[in-house]
Formats: C-alpha cells, structure tokens, sequence
C-alpha cells in the first residue's frame, strides 16, 4: 500500500506540473481533535472513549492547474488518539505480562507456569478509576483536489480540498494519571483478588509474594507504550474548507478540516478494533516558489 500511494502521488503530481500554471511551498498547523470510534468488534477496553486535544502541522506543495482547480501534496505530524476518565475496564493479560516483565530474564520455569496459572484464573479484563490518554503520533500524507473561488475583487478567497491519504505510525502510549485499586468489574465493590479462586492464591503467592498487594491494594498508573499493539500504517480520506487572504502571490489561511481512517488500528482484535479520525483547525502561510 505505501509504494503503490507514493508512486500513484508522484505519477499525478509529476503529470499535473507539467500544466500547472503557478507553485506554491506552504506551512500548516493548529489543534487537532481526534477521537478513537467503534470499528468493528467492540469490547470493555474499546469502548467509551471521547475527543482529546492534539497538535498537528506539516508542509504542502500546492500546483494551481487553472484559475479553480489545484492539488496539493502534504507531509504532516498528526497528533490522534482518545482519552477516558473515570472507570474503565483494561486488558488483565497486559497485566500478566508487566507482572513477567518485571522480572526479566531471570524468570524462572515455575513463575512462568504460575502467570500462566494467574492469567487463567482471572477475568479478561479489570477495572480501575483513573484517567486515561491514548497517544498515537502519525506522519500523514494527504493528496487533495482543491477547488477555490475568489470573493468579487478582493484579496479574499475560498476553497475547499478533499483527497485520500496514508499515514504511518511513529509511536502509542497510554497515559494514565491516578491510583485505584483493581476490581474484578465497572461496579468497584470486588477487586482481583477478592475474585481470586482460594485455591489458587497459595500456589502463585508462593512464586510472587507481592500478589496480594498487586491484585487487592490501590496501584499508581504511568505511561505504557503500546506501539507494538498497534498496525504500522493505515490510509483514508482527509479535507478541509478554508479562507485564504492574499499578499500579492502568498496568502495566509484559516482552515476547518478532518481525516477519518478505514484501517482499525489494533495489531490484534483480542481487546477490540478501532478507527481513528480528528477535526482539525489550522492556520497557515504559503509562497510562490517560481
């Protein structure tokens, strides 16, 4: 999909410049609003996530073809994700593993058979009250038509553009704030351990003492990084519509937009799929370069 969008952008803008009666060199940037929205198989961990706050900038080429018509060719930084905040549920295997991962290589056969013991003795997913940011970071590039219309004789202009685009992912984070202990479901009235079958309890405390303490007293949420969870590159469509003023052969511009992804973005759908999207206010300024 990359070298099929990269090559397609350089056949069409390499055919279009040979008409194009004036170039243009841009910068962008603003805030982003993305969100994360259902996407197909939903769960707990999937669902209920709202608009963050993001940055977003780039640069652009712009080729004016005629009078009305210009396509323009971008490289950007998008800021995407979704935030939650109070009760949520999340994936118990992740905790398994952060439980192996705090012990490295030194893990040995019998504490690696009693995290398999743990995993399946506890629901697939815990609860806890925290707020909660999933951070992703794209490198986007959009390829847009774009339309405009002068307003009588004055420097004013409007436009709008719409195109596909592919974007490639830079890194994920889950950023959560807060303590909580962990519950066994939405309700907060049992923890992990409170669920955890009787029998089983002396049998992995003997391989981690602190197991008691993990599953039933309040835990201090960070930052996990969750690119590996993630699918490298995903494709969609973008637009905006916007106003420019123009400075004799530059202009500056104010522009509304969005960008909605067609690829669910988890790598695996054990805990759900997702898309992603984000309204967009951008400001910018563009020069003639021939």
């Amino acid at each position: 999909m990359k070298k099929f969008f990269i090559s397609t952008t350089l056949i069409v803008l390499t055919t279009c410049g040979l008409y194009a009666q004036d170039v243009k060199f841009g910068i962008r940037g603003g805030m982003n609003l993305p969100n994360i929205m259902a996407g197909g198989k939903n769960t707990p961990v999937s669902e209920g996530y709202k608009s963050r706050t993001a940055v977003g900038w780039g640069v652009f080429t712009e080729l004016q073809i005629n009078p009305t018509v210009s396509l323009r060719l971008g490289v950007e930084y998008s800021g995407m994700g979704g935030k939650k905040d109070g009760m949520q549920a999340m994936p118990t295997m992740r905790l398994v593993t952060e439980m192996g991962n705090s012990i490295g290589m030194g893990i040995t056969d019998q504490q690696l058979e009693a995290l398999g013991y743990l995993a399946g003795s506890m629901p697939p997913y815990y609860y806890a009250n925290i707020n909660n940011t999933a951070k992703f970071d794209y490198v986007m590039i959009p390829l847009m038509a774009q339309f405009g219309w002068n307003l009588g004789q004055s420097p004013w202009r409007v436009y709008v553009n719409a195109g596909p685009f592919a974007s490639f992912l830079l890194s994920g984070k889950q950023v959560s704030d807060g303590s909580s202990k962990l519950y066994s479901d939405a309700s907060g009235t049992t923890t992990l351990w409170d669920v955890f079958p009787q029998e089983a309890k002396y049998y992995v405390a003997s391989e981690f003492p602190t197991i008691e303490t993990t599953l039933n007293d309040p835990a201090t949420f960070g930052t996990t990084n969750i690119t590996g969870e993630l699918k490298s590159t995903n494709f969609g469509v973008t637009g905006n519509v916007g106003i420019r003023y123009q400075c004799k052969r530059n202009y500056f511009f104010l522009e509304l937009g969005g960008n909605y992804g067609f690829v669910t973005v988890q790598d695996d759908d054990t805990n759900g799929s997702n898309r992603i999207g984000a309204a967009s206010v951008m400001v910018g300024y563009a020069f003639s370069l021939f």
